[in-house]
């Protein structure tokens, strides 16, 4: 019960929350820094204690080493031991050496001393416990040092025996200062491998994401429409994945076919009655009642035609596609200068080079067909269409010489134009459609006053 509220702990607290954020790449490199941090550290510690160690296990070896020197140069005179005044070891004839070396009767009094220890004025405290086996740190006047010390007892020639402490001591600034030069030494080592190491594992990690990048990659080509599938070999962790993507893509344009065809179906079921209906109406005469039957009829006529295209629009847009404007503006305007033959309609287009619409061919020819009709019902006599790309989004621009739109319409126009039975009179079932697709796409519509005199429609689409 406990692991499992720390664990629940964990999870809600704030840095777990900011993680999940994360990149990849970022929790990674984090975790790998975290493990370099605590293994260096781990290896810094260790590494220090063991030469500190190992510096005065070496230490104590040398100063037993001097000791059982100091013995053996050892001689008595008129029933007192002496030792040399001048020492085979020069550390000990000279002041500020480091090394000191004594010998005390048991009762303290000075027996003998090295020249080395003329710097202190006071003598040993044999209250201490000196031993062969273990470095005791006693400090002199201001000096901290390691002692190492032992008891003997010497028998005179007179036959009478003697005890005397051998001392020999060494100031621990030199240890001190061998192990700070070993940690220099050691944690410049340590961030020159942590270092290389980082490069290397930064080495790995971007060759070890690159599967992950190619994926994101292909799946925004998918997303732009330059791709339909994953394509590639993936190692086999993302090999589900990208199967996965794939599968949800291919059932994705096979659910848009299946639903399109049945809409086709629908509208073509639909038409037969509707033209039954309406050519019974016809017979009826030009009473009141056939007129008004005439325009429910064609009222109906228009629900249909808008609600399928309407489904049409909305139905399966994860997957974009790419299409080409300037072949099917061209398209729009050959046609439209049959329908409007008789008006004598000049119409011009403008279409930037290598300009793609970021969807469906469809989807296009409604925008820019229901625009162009509508500004040909309106239009004096000039019509221009102008196509361009801006600040990563499309811009498509209908305007005409008619008589305008009044500001203070255009957006009740706008308001309306997004429900049928409210449609603004004279933009009729086209501008609904447009205003689906726009809003389908993500994109925006503007009423503006044209050059030409009339009004002019712009639409702006993110691509």
């Amino acid at each position: 019960m406990q692991s499992r509220s720390i664990t629940k702990r964990l999870k809600s607290s704030s840095l777990v929350k900011r993680m999940q954020s994360w990149s990849l790449k970022k929790r990674m490199t984090v975790v790998s820094s975290v493990i370099l941090v605590v293994a260096f550290s781990l290896i810094y510690f260790i590494a220090k204690s063991a030469y500190t160690a190992a510096s005065k296990s070496r230490l104590q070896e040398s100063l037993v080493a001097q000791i059982y020197a100091l013995m053996a140069v050892a001689d008595e005179q008129d029933g007192q031991i002496t030792l040399p005044e001048i020492m085979r070891n020069d550390r000990l004839n000279h002041v500020n050496s480091g090394l000191v070396a004594y010998v005390l009767e048991a009762d303290g009094d000075l027996v003998w001393r090295s020249r080395s220890s003329d710097l202190f004025s006071i003598l040993p405290d044999i209250s201490q416990d000196y031993s062969l086996t273990e470095l005791t740190v006693w400090r002199i006047e201001s000096y901290r040092m390691f002692w190492i010390g032992d008891t003997i007892i010497w028998e005179h020639e007179d036959g009478t025996e003697s005890e005397y402490l051998f001392l020999i001591g060494e100031k621990r600034t030199l240890l001190t200062a061998a192990v700070r030069e070993f940690k220099r030494e050691i944690m410049y080592w340590l961030f020159l491998t942590a270092f290389i190491l980082i490069v290397v594992l930064g080495f790995a990690l971007n060759i070890s994401l690159l599967p992950l990048r190619n994926a994101q990659r292909q799946i925004e080509l998918i997303s732009r429409g330059d791709a339909e599938r994953v394509e590639g070999e993936f190692p086999a962790e993302l090999a589900p994945l990208t199967s996965s993507i794939n599968r949800f893509i291919e059932s994705e344009i096979n659910q848009k076919k299946r639903y399109r065809d049945t809409l086709g179906n629908l509208a073509h079921s639909l038409k037969t009655p509707l033209a039954v209906v309406k050519s019974e109406i016809h017979q009826l005469g030009e009473s009141a009642k056939q007129v008004e039957l005439q325009k429910q009829i064609e009222r109906i006529d228009d629900i249909v035609k808008y609600q399928l295209n309407r489904s049409v629009v909305t139905a399966g847009q994860t997957m974009k596609r790419k299409s080409l404007v300037e072949p099917e503006v061209k398209k729009i305007v050959d046609a439209l200068n049959k329908v409007h033959m008789s008006k004598g309609l000049e119409i011009t287009y403008e279409v930037a080079e290598d300009c793609y619409f970021p969807g469906e061919q469809g989807d296009l020819m409604e925008l820019v067909g229901n625009l162009a009709d509508n500004a040909c019902k309106w239009a004096n006599k000039k019509i221009n269409i102008q196509v361009k790309h801006s600040n990563q989004n499309l811009i498509i621009a209908v305007e005409d010489d008619g008589t305008g739109i009044p500001e203070e319409k255009r957006a009740l126009i706008l308001d309306r134009g997004k429900r049928l039975d409210q449609q603004a009179e004279g933009q009729g079932l086209g501008l609904s459609i447009v205003m689906d697709i726009i809003k389908t796409y993500q994109g925006q519509i503007r009423i503006l006053e044209s050059q030409l005199g009339g009004a002019e429609f712009e639409l702006t689409i993110p691509v």
